[in-house]
């Protein structure tokens, strides 16, 4: 598609204009340069592909996301500083903003990833991340939360990219391209494209990996495969071990196509399940049964504040995890939420709108489960990380309702969503969007009702 490349050109362009301009405000060379890197290095990740057009689209929907977030990203940080006198639209900014500095002075002290990960336990890859962008920011003038918020805008606007990479394996050029752009523009990934927070980079280690396993095998694909899978689990260890389900499959066929003596082949497996074992007994996975055996409604939820989460949570197991899956599937939810407690209002908006266009989205997953039967048209490593991602879904629901959570597997069942709105008629399709729609409104009007 010629007419991309003159879109690339106009979305390149806007973003050093913007670049600049955040550059004079805040009187730190740094925005730029270190912004300059980073769409340098978004670039250079488009080369997934072998096709020149399939690069130029990946090039395309990158930029894209990239001035989008960007855009979205600075409003939000003016916005609430202006109105609130922070940067941050949730606390747990504050902690990578400063800490990013900190290890920025352990590195000229000669700190080690693993020296680290010593001294903060979970999580260490988003502070080695963070430390990172303030070393290199130090490098031309200063780091500033402003920086570092663009790294994170780096960051989500890669996800939409290896989507489309992920779509392109199934659809047309053109529908593909779309695929990725509705999903950029609706999904959780907005939102938190505008936050300090290391959920967005482990939804990109998750999008990475979904990539690698529908490849062709390779060595150099099981090597991206196993950088991805460590930095999650250095990301968050409880996500990080399940994402191990996933590099499982892909080690499987690799590991089948590599060794042809049986013998060994039983022993590799052998050696992994093992290592799968000593993993899980050694995390937080095992306390699972514990935490909703005891619910007492103390459980985080982004929602808490509704007093819903805190009722589901009470109800007798297996209803409570039912209740508390379909209801982290609704979030936020009821839409008043994001303009309660600490909430941020109207600067959490594209929140809402994701919420809704999730809820809705399930609609048509629903209907091409049960109704269509798309599982028996989609072929068997996509239908196994669907019940891979379900199963992620199912067992987040006993901790915790949290969309930050629960959003890196979301590609995956928006993929299906997508097979199930193209086996659809028209006329499947409107009765989907207005059944759904009503039964939304029905909810907000019922819980609104019960004050709940």
């Amino acid at each position: 598609m010629e007419k991309n490349s003159i879109w690339i050109l106009i979305f390149l362009f806007s973003i050093l204009v913007i670049l600049s301009i955040l550059t004079y405000i805040e009187d730190n060379i740094a925005i730029l340069v270190v912004s300059i890197l980073y769409l340098i290095f978004g670039v250079l990740c488009s080369f997934i592909s072998n096709e020149s057009e399939h690069i130029r689209n990946l090039i395309y929907i990158f930029l894209l996301f990239f001035l989008i977030y960007l855009i979205h990203s600075v409003i939000i940080y003016y916005g609430i500083i202006e109105v609130y006198g922070s940067p941050f639209i949730k606390s747990d900014e504050l902690f990578f903003s400063e800490v990013s500095d900190t290890v920025a002075l352990k590195f000229k002290l000669g700190y080690t990833f693993f020296e680290l990960d010593k001294i903060y336990i979970e999580g260490t890859a988003g502070v080695y991340f963070f430390g990172l962008v303030s070393t290199l920011a130090n490098l031309f003038e200063e780091n500033s939360v402003l920086i570092l918020k663009i790294s994170v805008v780096f960051i989500s606007a890669l996800i939409p990219m290896y989507l489309y990479g992920i779509s392109r394996l199934y659809f047309s050029e053109n529908l593909s391209i779309w695929v990725a752009t509705i999903y950029g523009f609706f999904s959780f990934v907005p939102y938190l494209s505008s936050t300090l927070l290391r959920d967005t980079h482990i939804a990109l280690m998750f999008i990475i990996t979904m990539y690698i396993i529908l490849q062709k095998l390779s060595i150099v694909n099981f090597i991206i495969l196993i950088f991805a899978f460590f930095t999650s689990y250095y990301l968050r260890p409880q996500t990080g071990l399940f994402m191990m389900g996933f590099s499982v499959i892909y080690f499987f066929l690799f590991v089948r196509s590599m060794v042809s003596n049986r013998y060994i082949e039983l022993l590799i497996y052998l050696i992994l399940i093992g290592i799968i074992v000593i993993g899980v007994l050694n995390s937080n996975l095992m306390e699972v049964y514990d935490m909703t055996a005891n619910s007492s409604g103390n459980k985080p939820s982004e929602t808490q504040a509704s007093g819903m989460g805190a009722k589901i949570a009470k109800l007798p197991i297996p209803i409570n995890i039912i209740a508390q899956f379909s209801y982290g599937q609704m979030q936020p939810f009821p839409p008043s939420w994001i303009f309660t407690g600490d909430n941020k209002g109207l600067f959490q908006i594209s929140y809402l709108i994701a919420g809704i266009a999730w809820f809705l989205g399930w609609g048509f997953l629903l209907y091409g489960l049960f109704k269509k039967k798309i599982l028996s048209k989609i072929d068997f490593k996509l239908n196994l990380m669907f019940f891979i991602s379900m199963l992620y879904l199912i067992l987040i629901a006993t901790i915790i309702t949290s969309t930050r959570r629960q959003m890196p597997v979301y590609p995956i069942l928006y993929l299906f969503m997508v097979f199930s709105y193209l086996e659809m008629s028209i006329t499947e399709r409107t009765k989907i969007w207005v059944g759904m729609s009503l039964f939304y409104i029905t909810l907000v009007l019922v819980i609104n009702f019960l004050k709940i």
